[in-house]
């Protein structure tokens, strides 16, 4: 999500790409707002009883699997495949979904039912590897918008029991609890499980340049005025200034660092500081880096930069 706002920022108004990355950008947003509808039922279980991780990626040996929402009990394993769709979903013959929207515009997705059976299988396979003794592994399709319409396309075709509203959510995992025995597994033993998982889990890494197919020449260069988000501000006295706005920041640059950081790497060089900060002098430059308190490497003459996010100044506008 920071990536995507950080090349939001920095690509021109006019640039070919703009508009994909803001497609993009509000896809990411409904994502993130699909993820909050179903936290809010399950705020109501037990965490006595429940041990809830999200956003899982574990590795094995065809690579990766992702699962959005997995949860812990003595009795079961419950995965939720968290669809953030809108609008009327239908579902048709051989497993086809369909997508209708406000224009009546129809979009075609996989069946997510195949997709969530294979993480199971893999989720299975990972967990036996480690020794856990067998549990049970259950799973929802989870449609975070309770407004979205689920049909079928005619009688014969069947919406699987597993797809399920997100006002259903809480309901469906409590009947589950209710009918499963117990696994004999204890509470202690899922927590060590699920100190295993966080272990192993692998976030995901992103060339957001490659993935838009840009580079360094396509950016808005310069720091960026936290008042009125206008870019370059100018460097005088110590000090950042907006010419749009007039605002005055002593740290604007760490938001600039920051965007480097997130579209082109954790390492700077002097050099490329100015050319990014759009500053001259490489004693300014080195004054704001050792300044920011980054882990510097190497000697004087190839000294380079560790760069850390610097949350608290990270503007979030688009």
């Amino acid at each position: 999500m920071m990536r995507l706002d950080a090349l939001l920022r920095r690509l021109p108004e006019s640039h070919y790409k703009k508009g994909t990355v803001q497609n993009d950008y509000k896809k990411k947003i409904s994502e993130l707002r699909g993820e909050r509808e179903v936290d809010y039922p399950l705020g109501f279980l037990d965490d006595k009883d429940y041990l809830i991780l999200h956003n899982v990626r574990l590795a094995d040996v065809n690579g990766y699997f992702q699962i959005d929402t997995l949860i812990l009990t003595e009795k079961y394993i419950l995965i939720l495949e968290v669809k953030n769709w809108y609008g009327t979903i239908l579902f048709g013959e051989n497993g086809q979904v369909t997508r209708v929207g406000d224009d009546q515009k129809e979009e075609g997705f996989a069946n997510p039912i195949p997709q969530v059976k294979t993480q199971l299988h893999r989720l299975q396979k990972w967990i036996r590897s480690r020794g856990m003794p067998a549990i049970p592994i259950k799973f929802f399709v989870v449609i975070s918008y309770p407004s979205t319409i689920i049909k079928s396309t005619s009688p014969n075709n069947i919406i699987p029991n597993e797809v399920i509203h997100n006002s259903q959510l809480f309901f469906q995992i409590e009947e589950l609890s209710s009918k499963l025995p117990p696994s004999g597994l204890r509470m202690n033993q899922l927590i060590n499980l699920s100190e295993q998982i966080t272990r192993c889990h692998v976030p995901p890494t992103e060339n957001i340049l490659g993935k838009y197919n840009l580079s360094m020449d396509d950016l808005i260069k310069g720091v960026v005025c936290p008042s009125c988000m206008g870019i370059p501000m100018i460097r005088a006295k110590r000090k950042w200034f907006c010419n749009k706005c007039n605002h005055s920041s002593v740290n604007a640059h760490l938001i600039a660092l920051n965007d480097y950081k997130l579209l082109i790497g954790d390492i700077i060089t002097n050099r490329d500081s100015r050319s990014f900060l759009l500053i001259e002098s490489s004693h300014v430059a080195k004054r704001l880096l050792k300044g920011a308190n980054f882990k510097a490497i190497g000697s004087t003459s190839k000294r380079r930069y560790e760069l850390t996010l610097n949350l608290n100044n990270q503007s979030t506008s688009l």
